[in-house]
């Protein structure tokens, strides 16, 4: 029972990372010392039979705690990001690069190679072509926006769902940044908060296959890629910052503000990783 309570409160912190952009559920997993076994158990249950038991309920606690979490800090969120947006997501870039030390840490051997400088040149660039690409960019964020979908936006939920699943078991990446990038975050904020089912069922049938697919390509890549693939995730969350810096804020108590809001949330970010 106190091992069962243990992982649903380890599951709790990983929902709560997976609806901040920039702080990464995957990175909570490996703090936390589940990561390991939440990708054994992720991308294996359907195929060990005598272990799935053990694997569904693992998960089960794990994803039932990270649940409870996102419906109680949506709301928090949805607030935050309706009336203080622009340092909303001062603080989140804040996460987001402070999280980049405990990252290169996480391998013991980064050193610096023609391969390793050309995943994270991949990185970098990915997020880029996401970025100028996507005709979402170019319009402001609404605090006011709705959840009504039409047949265009539930193909696009289900798309950012795939991402944004896969992303969240990624140490360092962010799984709510895809749905930021994407234009859907504020979308599935506000249906979480009004438990809006219809865009929650599309997401999540993107969510479930991006989880499970990615749980298998990640597994694959750490074992035989392991510097590489962790290259390749500094690269995408260095360029994370460009898509959703707001500006700073005018007058100096607003510049000041900002500031404090910034360095406190990569002050956090860098302990929680040098754990």
């Amino acid at each position: 029972m106190r091992e069962g309570i243990k992982l649903l409160l380890k599951g709790g912190v990983i929902g709560i990372a997976n609806i901040i952009p920039g702080v990464s559920g995957g990175t909570m997993a490996v703090v936390l010392g589940i990561y390991q076994k939440l990708i054994e158990a992720i991308g294996n249950f359907l195929t060990r039979k005598e272990k799935r038991k053990e694997y569904v309920i693992f998960l089960g606690v794990v994803f039932f705690g990270a649940g409870i979490s996102i419906l109680a800090f949506s709301w928090l969120m949805d607030y935050l990001l309706t009336y203080y947006e622009q340092y909303t997501y001062l603080f989140f870039i804040g996460l987001i690069l402070g999280s980049v030390p405990s990252i290169y840490k996480t391998h013991p051997d980064m050193k610096l190679s023609p391969p390793a400088i050309l995943t994270f040149c991949g990185g970098v660039l990915l997020i880029l072509i996401i970025f100028f690409f996507s005709p979402v960019h170019h319009a402001p964020i609404k605090s006011d926006v709705g959840v009504s979908i039409d047949s265009r936006q539930a193909i696009m939920l289900i798309i950012s769902g795939i991402f944004s699943g896969g992303s969240m078991i990624m140490p360092g990446i962010s799984g709510s940044f895809i749905l930021v990038l994407l234009g859907q975050y504020q979308i599935v904020i506000r249906a979480v908060k009004n438990i809006n089912l219809i865009p929650l069922f599309f997401l999540g049938i993107g969510v479930g296959f991006g989880v499970w697919s990615f749980a298998k390509i990640i597994d694959i890549l750490l074992k035989r890629f392991p510097k590489e693939t962790f290259y390749f995730i500094l690269g995408l969350v260095v360029a994370s910052v460009i898509p959703i810096f707001p500006g700073i804020p005018a007058g100096l108590a607003g510049k000041l503000t900002a500031l404090v809001i910034f360095i406190m949330a990569a002050l956090i970010s860098y302990k929680l990783g040098d754990r």
